[in-house]
């Protein structure tokens, strides 16, 4: 096969590939929301509702059934339930085939052709997937242009994500521009990269507007921007007060890192540990802080020597999978106490959680472990 011969097969190629991924679909629709099935936890019940939807004639059991079990790791049957919900006409079902590709199975390929198809029969959160994937791989022409056909159908989200792509082509300008606009259609975000650019690009640089940025975001109910003041007020102004003030308000609001800079504050500078504490078991018992576990406990550990404390809360993040807790708990025994036969235990919980360095440490006390 002589060139002109390769290259014309290859447009042949390229051209059945773009008709089938632009190719419209006979869709069945469905009036069920799909992030009803979207859990944190789920049960064998759920399980049993979603085949009682796809005995209903309900669509989206094919979907719910799919997230389960991806959510379960068990991505065969998550994609053959996937596939069947495409084979009956579900568009969610080609938009969840590319997440499964793109995310788990690692064939960005599959991903790029499903998310097309969904996208160019009308859903919004496939487009904006194309506008995440062609983003991150630095095609900002191509994201540009998916991000927007989903802002075109009411996804506010891609146009934060536009904003940001401008910021980083520092088109600030368009930036800027775009950032407000979506800020004034409900995304706070926005507000806070407002205040974070006009905090950190020098050529920008005006404390006053970042405050006014992350104030407006603050009003949404942010407990991020409350967070991004408080750091602004301590690192920017040295004002510790006010800091004090602002990272309380996004405690309040839910902001894990509001709580934990609370607590490095009154360590690292005002040396007030009491108040460290009493914000570190606050942040953990209303929040499942695990950094502020991890902190309290290295608190108790390194400047007050109270091991006793410090086993506890290391523990605490064990429970909840802090694969650092776990590993400095097991470092404690070694150097601390000298307690090689508890050092040796707790390097291979940390092993199991996924913390290489515990090998090394195994070694070095003679154990050869593998999870």
């Amino acid at each position: 096969m002589n060139y002109f011969q390769k290259l014309i097969l290859y447009a042949f190629i390229l051209f059945i590939i773009t008709a089938c991924e632009s190719k419209s679909i006979e869709i069945k629709k469905s009036n069920y929301d799909i992030q009803q099935c979207n859990k944190e936890t789920y049960t064998k019940k759920d399980l049993e509702e979603y085949n009682k939807l796809i005995d209903s004639g309900e669509i989206q059991g094919y979907n719910c059934i799919g997230i389960y079990y991806m959510r379960a790791k068990d991505y065969k049957n998550a994609k053959k339930y996937f596939e069947k919900g495409e084979k009956k006409g579900s568009l969610e079902s080609y938009t969840q085939l590319g997440s499964l590709y793109r995310h788990f199975l690692n064939d960005n390929k599959k991903a790029v052709k499903y998310f097309t198809i969904a996208a160019n029969n009308g859903h919004a959160k496939a487009a904006h997937n194309l506008g995440v994937y062609y983003d991150k791989n630095f095609n900002y022409t191509k994201a540009l242009k998916w991000y927007e056909i989903s802002f075109k159908k009411g996804d506010t989200y891609s146009l934060l994500a536009m904003a940001h792509i401008y910021r980083k082509q520092k088109n600030y300008e368009k930036a800027i521009e775009t950032f407000e606009e979506a800020g004034k259609l409900g995304e706070s975000e926005a507000y806070h990269s407002l205040g974070v650019f006009y905090g950190k690009e020098k050529d920008f640089q005006d404390f006053k507007k970042t405050e006014e940025y992350l104030f407006k975001c603050y009003k949404m109910g942010s407990g991020l921007c409350a967070a991004t003041m408080g750091q602004h007020y301590e690192e920017d102004n040295k004002d510790y007060n006010k800091a004090i003030k602002w990272y309380t308000k996004g405690f309040e609001l839910g902001s894990k890192d509001s709580v934990t800079r609370l607590g490095l504050l009154y360590v690292d500078i005002l040396k007030d540990y009491d108040k460290s504490i009493y914000w570190y078991k606050r942040g953990f018992e209303k929040l499942e802080c695990l950094d502020c576990a991890f902190n309290l406990a290295f608190l108790y550990n390194v400047q007050l020597k109270d091991y006793n404390e410090a086993i506890k809360w290391y523990k605490k993040g064990y429970k909840l999978g802090d694969k650092g807790a776990t590993y400095n708990l097991a470092y404690l025994y070694q150097y601390d106490l000298k307690d090689k036969e508890n050092a040796i235990k707790w390097y291979k919980k940390a092993v199991d959680l996924g913390e290489i360095g515990a090998k090394g440490k195994l070694k070095e006390l003679g154990v050869t472990y593998e999870k």
